[in-house]
């Protein structure tokens, strides 16, 4: 079954958001890790939560005000 994989973190400015959809946390565990250190955040720690994946339902909103 798939899921969703969501890992946020500190970054360097405003924080870091990753999400994927994996059907592992292993795999997403890895990914993540490939995009944090492709993104320069090598020693981020992994921060990652599991979520089923629901039809019709929003998966990430902001907007962007500040």
């Amino acid at each position: 079954m798939l899921k969703l994989y969501i890992h946020t973190g500190n970054g360097h400015y405003i924080g870091s958001s990753v999400i994927v959809v994996s059907d592992n946390y292993e795999t997403a565990a890895s990914i993540i890790r490939n995009e944090l250190n492709e993104m320069g955040l090598g020693d981020e720690k992994l921060s990652i939560i599991e979520n089923e994946i629901v039809n019709n339902k929003i998966v990430f909103s902001k907007s962007g005000d500040y």
